[in-house]
């Protein structure tokens, strides 16, 4: 199939679509809420990949690949739209109800699906949620997406520190109705 897409031909180009679209889609929606744009995107990775499939090495997995351009179409289209006055923010959160809550519903967050998570990291602002999809899912270094996205790496670590600290208060909502139902 790869081969018969190197010859450009359309049949085999429509069969690699079909087959990885779904995995791509899956992929890209980790950094994008919209459907549409997540669609937008894999189209723009499938045009990248057909353009540069000459490219391919066979020593390398096709999928993944096919990931690293769609990630780093992902990353592109990320500084095409960076909001150059972005406000990071940081907040300082412990809280001993945080510690006395996080011990009683441990059960719920173990409970908890992988859609309930993606959805929580789907509300991080978009440089959050970008920062930690690379560091967290996709195993970059902080090196790494300090050059992918042209910022610095303390910039790319403040970015991790505020998605973790705000996925750990929608936890801590998600803590504070357990502890509501136990009481």
């Amino acid at each position: 199939m790869i081969e018969a897409c190197k010859r450009n031909e359309r049949k085999a180009q429509g069969e690699l679509y079909a087959l990885y679209y779904p995995m791509l889609m899956a992929l890209v929606r980790k950094y994008k809420h919209n459907e549409e744009d997540a669609a937008s995107l894999v189209n723009d990775a499938f045009f990248k990949v057909f353009v540069n499939i000459q490219n391919y090495k066979p020593e390398m997995p096709f999928e993944a690949w096919l990931k690293r351009i769609t990630i780093n179409t992902v990353i592109d289209e990320f500084r095409k739209n960076k909001k150059h006055n972005a406000v990071l923010k940081l907040d300082d959160y412990a809280s001993s109800d945080f510690l006395e809550m996080k011990m009683v519903a441990n059960d719920a967050i173990l409970e908890m699906s992988v859609d309930d998570i993606h959805k929580m990291i789907e509300k991080l602002d978009d440089e959050e949620r970008v920062v930690f999809n690379l560091f967290e899912i996709d195993g970059y270094s902080h090196q790494e997406i300090a050059q992918e996205l042209k910022v610095s790496e303390r910039t790319s670590k403040r970015y991790l520190a505020s998605a973790r600290m705000n996925l750990k208060k929608m936890l801590s909502k998600v803590f504070e109705a357990v502890h509501m139902i136990l009481l």
